[in-house]
């Protein structure tokens, strides 16, 4: 129920605060922003409950050579969530600002479309090749709201998650390829 999950995350986080042993001027910030959160963590999560058949949190990807760049790609999503129509969303939690929709949406920051690339290619795993659902912020605010922030649209046409993932991948490929000649300088 509700007032029993609510009292799992907080002792769940309150085991998780112990363990690292914050200094207590960090403590002092981060505890009471935890606390506003679970609830709104909670709700958020049920909301999702509906359409999700298993969630993958710290989900590792194995390493993936990236074409003939000789280079391999892995990584670590933060949560990957297998849906009950075979697709996966891939959420990737930030308490800050940075980096923004717009950046992610149009490649400048690419680390979850990346991570989409790879859940693509089956770097993942035990989760298979699914086809993606949504590439996704889920930003933490100091208020406790829990703010789910889709990088497939930012303002301009919305793309497919896959056509977002499988642009990064060949973005990467292709800068691999120039950094492959001995004449490419680094920027």
């Amino acid at each position: 129920g509700g007032a029993d999950a609510l009292e799992a995350l907080v002792d769940a986080g309150r085991r998780a605060f112990d363990q690292l042993a914050l200094p207590a001027d960090i403590h002092a910030v981060w505890w009471p922003r935890f606390l506003r959160m679970t609830p709104e963590i909670l709700a958020w999560e049920k909301g999702r409950a509906v359409h999700i058949r298993s969630r993958h949190a710290e989900a590792s990807a194995d390493p993936l050579p990236v074409g003939a760049t000789g280079a391999t790609l892995s990584g670590r999503a933060d949560r990957i969530d297998l849906l009950h129509g075979g697709a996966a969303d891939i959420l990737d939690y930030k308490t800050g600002s940075s980096p923004s929709k717009r950046q992610a949406h149009t490649l400048v920051s690419p680390q979850l479309a990346l991570e989409g690339a790879l859940l693509r290619r089956g770097a993942f795993g035990r989760l298979g090749k699914p086809d993606l659902a949504d590439l996704a912020f889920v930003r933490l605010r100091p208020n406790g709201q829990v703010l789910h922030e889709s990088i497939l649209d930012s303002g301009k046409a919305p793309r497919p998650a896959a056509d977002l993932a499988d642009d990064a991948w060949r973005r990467l490929e292709d800068l691999l390829g120039r950094y492959n000649k001995p004449e490419t300088g680094y920027l």
